[in-house]
């Protein structure tokens, strides 16, 4: 059995101090209980108005299959996500 070549660590990404002109992605990627979901972007938005909150549900993810290029780059131009895969 072959030895992986040994990779360096990489943390988790830095905290951001505000979400105050931030972008919020809600990425939904089909694990189900859709609604709960569903309900974090407005109750985000509600919470921090000067946010910008989006909801996407992926076109891969879960049992559909790999994620989209379009659903890369939608993740990839969120200040922060949160990942719903929920069963």
């Amino acid at each position: 059995m072959a030895q992986e070549a040994e990779r360096e660590v990489q943390g988790l990404c830095p905290r951001l101090d505000t979400l105050n002109g931030k972008t919020v992605g809600i990425i939904n990627l089909h694990g189900g209980n859709e609604e709960a979901i569903e309900s974090i972007a407005p109750d985000l938005k509600k919470a921090v108005p000067d946010c910008n909150v989006t909801y996407h549900r992926t076109e891969g993810g879960h049992s559909v299959g790999p994620l989209t290029d379009r659903d890369w780059a939608i993740i990839q131009a969120c200040d922060a996500v949160i990942i719903g895969h929920a069963f």
